[in-house]
């Protein structure tokens, strides 16, 4: 019985922590668009607020946030 009890317990810890952490991603899509009317993919995390922009030369670099 012990052991179910835990078994059931350990499932339902690894399914909460799946529902928070990485069904709904920790980046959050956004798009930019500069001057010059191109438009970047920007992916900010959540959790850390990083926030990173796509280029196709460099792939995706960490650009620095106003605040910090």
């Amino acid at each position: 019985m012990k052991k179910y009890v835990a078994f059931v317990v350990s499932g339902l810890i690894l399914m909460i922590a799946f529902a928070f952490l990485i069904y709904p991603t920790p980046y959050k899509y956004v798009e930019y668009t500069n001057g010059s009317g191109f438009k970047y993919p920007v992916r900010v995390n959540i959790i850390t607020g990083k926030t990173m922009i796509f280029t196709v030369k460099d792939g995706w670099e960490v650009i620095k946030n106003s605040g910090q």
